[in-house]
């Protein structure tokens, strides 16, 4: 199959085995060598809603956008200010959603696999998110999970032992 580069994620080929369209080589790698370890790798299977949207209720002002005020100006309104208004934003507010790369439910715990090569402007706080909501899940539940952050296939095969391991310190 043709690979191609994937315009959402720098750097990033996007490609395809077993009919799943990966978003990068490294998923790819991950979700191939996790099978041949003989473990069930559901890719992107669920996304978490870590902060939920909201319609605000207090005023909030900013600078019109270059286009709303070519509109403005295009209209006849207020022509003689050039500069940028201020003006009222009533936009809801957009929730802050999460999908993990890759889940494993290994005995009795949830595994979590991000695969990563270069960090976005916004990874770092979804990170800090999902974190916070699986300790949130562990004291509400006791559910028990764990979460890898991988840059190389070394690091796939680090990150089973690990898993391996923690599921039987948590089993007692």
């Amino acid at each position: 199959m043709k690979s191609k580069e994937n315009k959402k994620i720098k750097n990033a080929t996007s490609c395809e085995s077993n009919g799943i369209k990966f978003k990068s080589q490294l998923e790819k790698v991950c979700y191939s060598t996790l099978s041949q370890l003989g473990f069930n790798p559901l890719y992107e299977p669920i996304t978490f809603q870590l902060w939920p949207s909201f319609e605000p209720i207090i005023p909030f002002y900013d600078q019109e956008t270059k286009k709303q005020q070519e509109k403005r100006l295009s209209l006849g309104k207020d022509i003689e200010i050039k500069s940028k208004k201020l003006i009222l934003k009533k936009n809801k507010i957009i929730g802050i959603k999460y999908t993990p790369d890759f889940f494993i439910k290994y005995k009795n715990i949830n595994v979590y696999i991000e695969c990563k090569g270069v960090e976005n402007d916004t990874f770092y706080l979804k990170k800090k998110l999902f974190r916070k909501y699986l300790d949130e899940q562990f004291v509400k539940n006791g559910t028990h999970s764990i979460y890898f952050e991988i840059y190389t296939k070394k690091q796939i095969l680090q990150a089973v032992e690990i898993f391996k391991c923690y599921a039987e310190e948590v089993k007692g």
